[in-house]
């Protein structure tokens, strides 16, 4: 397959980039941001690992471009060839370069992802939590890549060229990142389990009355039993026929929760599961402003610079 390139580009709207002007540091700060999310979703497109450093040592070739004359933008330009997706998705799905990195940043601000992505989460073509903790390990910079946003432009779009789609980072999805508030309100409810890495203890629950996907925890605190439901969910889910779903891949969840700061749920927390309301265990109720993200071992946020 030939070793096309793809131009990605990095498009600032509003107050003074109108002007083809913004402040050196938060300009460039966004475009580092980017740059750095770009390239571990590259690597993970490439390869199927997670890098959140050192990204000297790897073997990409992600340029930037002169921007363009009468315009503010970046012009980022990869590889569109990415062997470890066509390996997981089958021939012709190299394509789905940019429908990863469409994924990454929406997930990574509430918003749903690609539905050809998330389609082969689900089906288990893509390592669900794998995709989990590469979003995991992109939100930081792309939460840099906010800072020009209040500080130079309104907007920053995100597109490829010749692509109708576009991610768009904006005040909203910047409050989204930046604030997070800790909600202990205990809540039951029934979810299909969609996935379960049980090397960190997350997944993703699948909201049957909102039709919404969450990512969750199960906290340490959670017994065997819990345990037990969740990955036994998740893989009567994996194993379904396609199409076909039945109460063996649904779980009763006790949890609370981390919110936005505009009320939309970011996490759930789940500390018991059962596989009927009945046989919930709540008997001990953990403070979730207690109870930090689980992240895997070797993970950190320091990012090189």
């Amino acid at each position: 397959m030939p070793d096309e390139k793809i131009q990605l580009i990095m498009s600032l709207t509003g107050e003074l980039s109108e002007q083809h002007r913004v402040p050196a540091f938060t300009g460039l700060d966004s475009a580092h941001g980017l740059s750095q999310a770009l390239m571990m979703t590259v690597h993970f497109a490439r390869s199927g690992e997670i890098r959140r450093r050192n990204f000297k040592d790897l073997d990409l070739d992600v340029t930037l471009e002169a921007t363009r004359p009468g315009s503010f933008e970046f012009v980022f330009e990869f590889s569109q060839f990415a062997p470890y997706l066509f390996e997981a998705y089958g021939k012709g799905a190299a394509n789905l370069s940019w429908k990863l990195i469409e994924t990454v940043f929406n997930r990574a601000t509430g918003l749903s992802g690609n539905s050809d992505i998330e389609d082969a989460e689900d089906d288990g073509r893509i390592n669900a939590g794998d995709l989990g903790a590469l979003i995991q390990a992109a939100e930081p910079s792309i939460r840099r890549a906010h800072s020009v946003i209040n500080h130079g432009a309104g907007n920053v779009n995100i597109f490829v060229t010749g692509n109708d789609n576009s991610v768009v980072l904006n005040r909203e999805s910047k409050e989204y990142m930046h604030e997070s508030i800790f909600n202990d309100e205990t809540r039951s409810q029934r979810f299909l389990v969609t996935s379960f890495d049980g090397r960190n203890r997350t997944g993703r629950l699948f909201d049957l009355e909102q039709e919404q996907a969450f990512t969750f925890d199960l906290l340490s605190d959670a017994d065997r039993p819990s345990l037990t439901v969740i990955a036994d969910a998740a893989r009567a889910y994996a194993l379904r026929q396609k199409g076909k779903f039945d109460e063996k891949m649904e779980a009763v969840c006790a949890f609370t929760s981390i919110d936005a700061a505009d009320g939309r749920t970011k996490r759930l927390k789940v500390f018991a599961a059962a596989r009927d309301f009945d046989d919930l265990n709540v008997e001990q109720i953990p403070n979730v402003s207690d109870a930090p993200i689980q992240i895997p071992d070797d993970s950190d946020d320091l990012i090189e610079e």
